[in-house]
């Protein structure tokens, strides 16, 4: 017995789509005093953000009518996984951009792996979790497959000094293992074993020490190491409950570095006040609830692990990139999913949005009816 998938989740999409459209205003109030410094042209930032949205949203209404249990099919995992881990080593000979190799460049098109490797490892899990659920505490035919493909992606993304996507990735892995139930001793392995790497690339790096240090005594050297984060602390502060106005904040006029990629939650906070950042990061706890509720009605194993890892993937990352812009967190190189500036983080994420919004479609076929 066959039956039809239903229309998607509403809801998400309509949260999706509000996000990419506050991202491009708010790239736009963020970065016009950079964009004419820079490229004399205010709107430089805007236009192409939007046409990354453009490219993004198009994206998003493509995958979400293609039936995710396709990607179920061993061709397309093989495929994914190579073209993915070319694009990883290839990256790794184009020329540095402050000190790392994380775009591929051709003209004036920007493509960062790291982006479509999180999602490969999503798939690749669900993948392999889904087939091995009758061995699922096998170290030899489950764990250490996904561990060490899993890895091998992380390695790669690391060789390109990009530690705070390797923590991403490695919070999804632990989180789909857990989930699956892996024996807790292969989970304290990774876990152990995680830390200790994490420990270890934080140590033996210098201007990682220093953001530590930074971030534990930022006003040690506050117009140096310290200035990104005290600027942020500033804008975010000058905000106060409900903002200085749209466009109206001073912190971006060329005092705080990358306003409108990395500390864009910053530029919202003294614009759009307690009141403006609050109410996003609970749409953000909105979004993860319809992903979770997605993958939870999935009618298979595979939707469920891939619309969780999705989920988690994206929720992490924005946790992550506000935790740093509030000095929670050392400065770290991470956007703030459909908001931020940056096209491959945008596209990527709502391709992964328009997977799980497939998904959502499938929530009220019965496990044993599926196709």
């Amino acid at each position: 017995m066959h039956q039809e998938p239903e229309s998607i989740d509403r809801l998400l999409f309509a949260i999706v789509i509000g996000l990419v459209l506050f991202g491009v205003v708010m790239v736009y109030s963020a970065s016009a005093p950079v964009a004419e410094q820079l490229k004399n042209d205010r709107s430089y930032f805007l236009i192409r953000q939007s046409i990354w949205a453009l490219a993004g949203i198009s994206a998003m209404l493509v995958v979400m009518h293609i039936d995710y249990r396709l990607y179920k099919r061993s061709e397309i995992m093989v495929l994914l996984l190579v073209l993915c881990l070319s694009l990883l080593v290839v990256v790794l000979f184009f020329p540095p951009i402050k000190g790392a190799r994380r775009w591929i460049r051709y003209g004036p098109f920007q493509s960062q792996p790291s982006e479509m490797a999180k999602l490969v490892m999503i798939f690749y899990l669900a993948f392999l979790l889904e087939r091995r659920q009758g061995v699922i505490r096998s170290f030899g035919r489950t764990f250490l497959p996904c561990v060490l493909m899993s890895g091998l992606l992380m390695g790669l993304v690391l060789a390109e000094r990009d530690l705070g996507t390797v923590m991403i990735m490695g919070l999804v892995l632990s989180t789909m293992i857990y989930v699956v139930g892996v024996p807790w001793r292969y989970q304290f392995l990774l876990t152990t074993a995680g830390l200790a790497a994490t420990c270890y690339q934080l140590i033996s790096v210098d201007y990682r020490i220093d953001r530590i240090m930074t971030f534990l005594a930022p006003w040690r050297d506050p117009t140096g190491k310290g200035f990104q984060p005290i600027q942020s602390m500033i804008a975010i502060g000058s905000g106060g409950i409900s903002g200085l106005g749209f466009t109206e904040g001073k912190q971006k006029l060329l005092f705080l570095p990358m306003p409108h990629t990395d500390f864009i939650f910053s530029v919202i906070g003294e614009e759009l006040g307690l009141i403006g950042g609050a109410t996003l990061v609970l749409v953000f706890g909105l979004l993860f609830w319809r992903g979770l509720r997605a993958s939870l009605r999935a009618p298979d194993m595979f939707g469920k692990l891939l619309g969780l890892g999705i989920s988690v993937m994206i929720v992490t990352q924005a946790l992550l990139n506000i935790s740093v812009a509030v000095s929670l967190m050392p400065t770290k190189g991470i956007t703030l999913p459909f908001v931020s500036y940056g096209g491959s983080s945008l596209l990527f994420s709502l391709i992964g949005v328009g997977m799980l919004l497939n998904i959502s479609r499938y929530s009220h076929i019965d496990s044993r009816l599926r196709a």
